[in-house]
């Protein structure tokens, strides 16, 4: 991990590659989070409006634990996501950094 982060540090063109994708992740990841966010409101709006069609009574405290719920799902999924994102950016640049190695390092 050392030799990585020496790599980064030494050469811009890398650091600069690794920003970028960082960059490219975060959005990517926040973006899936708006839309479970979304998802998650739309299923409570449409619930809310099936309880008034039918006459049945608003129950505030099922609804807070059910959101309460959805919250702690979508940290786990936001963790998750998060996980598999930081191994895929380093296999990617560890990836790269041998091609650029071996790229260096052969004769010619």
């Amino acid at each position: 991990m050392e030799a990585i982060i020496q790599a980064l540090i030494e050469n811009p063109v890398y650091l600069a590659v690794a920003v970028v994708l960082a960059i490219v992740i975060l959005f990517g990841i926040i973006r899936k989070l708006i839309k479970l966010v979304l998802v998650m409101a739309a299923v409570l709006v449409i619930y809310v409006a099936y309880l008034v069609w039918t006459g049945e009574e608003v129950d505030m405290d099922r609804i807070k634990e059910g959101v309460q719920s959805a919250g702690e799902s979508i940290s786990e999924k936001a963790g998750e996501i998060g996980e598999s994102m930081k191994e895929k950016v380093g296999e990617a640049v560890e990836e790269k950094l041998d091609e650029k190695t071996e790229e260096l390092f052969s004769p010619n």
